[in-house]
């Protein structure tokens, strides 16, 4: 997996890791409270070369409904917006979970209920697809979110 380094177009490997509470105190980049999410699983995107987090992911597996909800995903503050340092960290955080939903036998099922000004965003850059308040996503188009966000070499 990697992300993209905006600025020069660099290729930077990163690892998805559970998150532990006893990390919270070192989380400054992040406006969420995320002690409020220890009680569900939290992971958590961080470059190889420096273990610099870029990303947190909290989920719930919904097992009588078959999917995983994403409960709260959070980009650090330095990778949001037009001067981001890092692009990918989202879609890579989506497609995990998509993976986890496959391990799970949930067939890529994944949920969210998104803020409102980001239900467009979802719908088109990541192809989910809009059940009143929640958005969801399965089967072909986790497959293809994946494939694209969960291998190192492009175009795969």
């Amino acid at each position: 997996m990697f992300v993209v380094e905006v600025k020069t177009g660099k290729k930077e490997k990163v690892r998805i890791s559970q998150f532990k509470s006893s990390e919270l105190s070192k989380l400054h980049s992040f406006d969420f409270e995320w002690s409020k999410e220890t009680k569900f699983e939290v992971y958590k995107l961080s470059l190889i070369s420096n273990e610099q987090v870029l990303g947190l992911l909290s989920i719930d597996r919904v097992i009588d409904e078959l999917r995983i909800e994403i409960r709260l995903l959070e980009i650090s503050t330095e990778n949001i917006g037009k001067n981001k340092l890092y692009d990918r960290v989202a879609g890579i955080l989506i497609a995990f979970t998509c993976k986890e939903s496959f391990q799970n036998g949930f067939y890529g099922f994944v949920s969210l209920i998104p803020k409102t000004k980001l239900i467009e965003h979802y719908k088109e850059k990541y192809g989910f697809q809009q059940f009143g308040r929640h958005l969801a996503i399965e089967l072909q188009a986790s497959e293809l979110l994946m494939n694209r966000y969960l291998t190192y070499e492009e175009g795969k």
